[in-house]
């Protein structure tokens, strides 16, 4: 059976944001999923087909942590199985950032999305009326753990990473990746934290090779 290929973008951007990967997987099942940060949410539907989970940033730690639906692989682009340090994490970001950025959100919303997008290194949507999604995606980046679906379904995981990802620590990819076969964490020397819009064919490539047995 035709693998499905469903793909989840991280926080601050939406479904756009595979708008220059997807005509690299034309003649797949593809399905875009959009986590209704900027509107109406767009949600994976269960299908009989093996699915080929692909996830930018938090949508990689969507398919580890909070969605149910079964995956036989997963894509982690500019990904992280937790994104906060903790005791036994020292390579996460530091709590007091997120915490600083949702204390910020909470007064000057569209300043922060603004500032988020710039690092990234391209623009995105605009604030959008209701902030209350937009809000607790900063609140799964925060508390979200999904170091151990990570580390038990290593061996189906697929890492692409960029060595100028300024919102991504090199430390926090490299100690994801140790926890994957060898091999299975690549880089693109000159990319950032969008390499699916700075880098679609690197994208693409991953996600064709994803889908071999």
């Amino acid at each position: 059976m035709t693998p499905r290929l469903t793909l989840v973008h991280g926080w601050g951007y939406d479904a756009t944001l595979w708008r220059e990967v997807l005509p690299l997987l034309a003649g797949l099942d593809v399905e875009v999923a959009d986590l209704g940060y900027f509107g109406r949410p767009t949600l994976p539907a269960a299908c009989a087909a093996p699915r080929v989970a692909v996830g930018h940033s938090l949508g990689a730690l969507w398919w580890l942590a909070l969605s149910d639906l079964p995956w036989r692989t997963l894509v982690a682009i500019n990904a992280f199985p937790r994104f906060t340090a903790a005791p036994d994490f020292p390579q996460g970001v530091a709590p007091r950032v997120l915490d600083r950025m949702r204390k910020r959100f909470a007064v000057a919303p569209a300043t922060v999305l603004v500032d988020f997008q710039a690092m990234c290194g391209n623009s995105g949507p605009l604030l959008p009326l209701d902030t209350a999604p937009l809000a607790a995606g900063l609140q799964i980046l925060a508390s979200c753990d999904g170091r151990a679906a990570w580390a038990a379904r290593g061996a189906d995981i697929h890492a692409l990473a960029g060595r100028g990802d300024a919102v991504v620590p090199a430390a926090l990819t490299e100690v994801a990746g140790a926890a994957l076969p060898a091999g299975r964490l690549r880089w693109v020397d000159d990319g950032g934290h969008l390499l699916p819009l700075s880098h679609p064919q690197a994208c693409a490539e991953l996600i064709r090779s994803a889908l071999e047995p």
